[in-house]
């Protein structure tokens, strides 16, 4: 990939040096604890729209741009090494964890691991998004404690939807008092019961505080609103907010960067309902100004957040338009799609308004 694409943010060079440290100014910082995160580092997607990668896109994206016409897309393994590689040895630029997003608001997690958790320093109290497994736990809180802060002051907990890659551990920070947050169509998946085996919740959360479409959440002075958006899971819900000088949309699964779409495969999945709640977040007052985009999974979105929401909305109806032919496909690569597309292959990625 053109190395016109890669800048760091923070006065910071990529690589080996990309750690940083720096003061917490909210009040949940512990007194006296130096904290360290990694500066990110922006790449730039097809469409010019600065992003933050995780490896897996990274890889996706240099296919994109530098695949031939007629090779075969999957043909990637030494690419896979290669990249594998340089990875390891931290001279690939690639995001480091935890990582400052925006002021406040730190990305969590594995790093050779596609999955976004998020905390935000309110300033009366941490907000954690989405604290998936149970097995990342320790390392999760260990990233909580490197921030300076400490685990014990998560005050709210956030989901998006009721998956257990997004909520198997909620019930941990339930024990301690947190107060954990889900839609009222998702809630029986962490009270316990049936529900909540399905969704491998670790421990149950037997009063979960629940909201619905269009409800106002308040975390110490981190307001959010509520738009349920449906098909993925009953109710998987997006966050639109206004954060100091960025308008940010929390997705979940439901959108995702570059036409990423949600997971599909489950009885309960509804395209019809997926569909539709895409095009509600497109048409949503304010939508066209959406900038930052902090999807459950893989790239964050620094500008430009409703350009993937339109490339999601292409992606799902040219797999609307495969499953209405017949075809049981319920997942296509959307790189792969576009790169296609730019290779000169007719497909029909013409926005469905509807699924019927």
């Amino acid at each position: 990939m053109d190395r016109r694409h890669f800048i760091a943010l923070g006065g910071l060079g990529l690589g080996a040096g990309c750690a940083r440290k720096e003061r917490q100014a909210g009040p949940a910082a512990a007194e006296g604890v130096e904290a360290r995160s990694y500066a990110r580092v922006v790449q730039h997607s097809p469409a010019g729209y600065p992003v933050v990668h995780d490896r897996m896109t990274f890889v996706e994206q240099f296919k994109y741009e530098h695949w031939e016409a007629g090779r075969d897309w999957k043909d990637d393994c030494q690419l896979w090494s290669d990249f594998s590689y340089r990875w390891g040895q931290i001279t690939l630029p690639i995001q480091r964890r935890p990582m400052r997003v925006l002021d406040g608001l730190y990305l969590l997690g594995p790093e050779d691991y596609h999955q976004c958790i998020y905390l935000w320093d309110t300033g009366k109290g941490l907000l954690l998004i989405d604290p998936s497994y149970e097995r990342f736990r320790p390392m999760i809180e260990t990233q909580i404690r490197q921030l300076g802060f400490h685990p014990g002051q998560v005050r709210w907990v956030l989901l998006t939807h009721m998956h257990g890659d997004h909520i198997e551990s909620a019930g941990a920070y339930a024990e301690r008092g947190s107060a954990v947050f889900i839609h009222r169509d998702d809630a029986g998946a962490v009270r316990g019961g049936k529900a909540m085996a399905a969704a491998r919740i670790a421990k149950p959360v037997e009063r979960p505080e629940v909201f619905g479409d269009g409800d106002r959440l308040d975390f110490g002075g981190v307001e959010m609103t509520v738009i349920q958006t449906p098909g993925h899971t009953p109710g998987s819900s997006c966050f639109a907010l206004d954060w100091m000088t960025n308008r940010v949309l929390i997705s979940g699964d439901v959108v995702l960067h570059f036409g990423r779409h949600a997971w599909m495969g489950a009885d309960y999945c509804d395209w019809d309902q997926y569909l539709e709640s895409l095009w509600k977040l497109y048409r949503y007052p304010g939508a066209e100004n959406w900038e930052v985009l902090l999807p459950g999974h893989g790239t964050l979105d620094l500008d430009g957040a409703r350009d993937s929401l339109y490339k999601v909305i292409q992606v799902v109806s040219y797999i609307i338009r495969l499953r209405r032919a017949g075809s049981e496909i319920d997942w296509a690569d959307p790189y792969e799609l576009f790169w296609r597309q730019k290779m000169g292959e007719k497909l029909d990625l013409e926005p469905l308004e509807t699924a019927t």
